[in-house]
């Protein structure tokens, strides 16, 4: 039982070391404002983060996903939905910059392409994570 409740706990260390090791360097010339949200994904699955932007401020919004897991779409939306920066596997970006006018939430969908049916049967699961930095 003790090895089943450390697993989650194993997964999300990996996942930080992960995004401290490969993701932190691309967030420069911003500095990280210790904003961490990760997920264990496999391929097909999705996410959402909502997060709070503040008026004023400019902001990088970096989005690194495990090269496992292939180019993982996301995309940055407002609260009615309408999608404000958007990364595609055909045209994929890892950050975006921006300064908001107003103080508002926005949400950080994510997507895993599904994987291809060919080759093992095994179930890929990589760390996505999702930093947040500000001048």
């Amino acid at each position: 039982i003790v090895l089943l409740l450390a697993l989650p706990v194993a997964a999300q260390a990996q996942c930080r070391s992960f995004a401290k090791n490969k993701c932190m360097p691309a967030m420069a010339p911003y500095q990280f404002n210790e904003t961490f949200n990760s997920a264990q994904l496999a391929p097909g699955e999705e996410a959402q983060v909502d997060l709070t932007f503040y008026s004023g401020q400019e902001y990088r919004l970096l989005v690194c996903a495990h090269p496992i897991l292939g180019n993982v779409s996301w995309h940055l939306a407002d609260a009615s939905g309408k999608v404000l920066f958007e990364s595609t596997p055909a045209a994929p970006k890892d950050h975006f910059d921006f300064k908001v006018a107003t103080t508002q939430k926005l949400s950080v969908l994510l997507a895993v392409p599904k994987a291809d049916q060919g080759g093992n049967n095994l179930l890929t699961v990589g760390c996505v994570a999702i930093l947040l930095g500000y001048k």
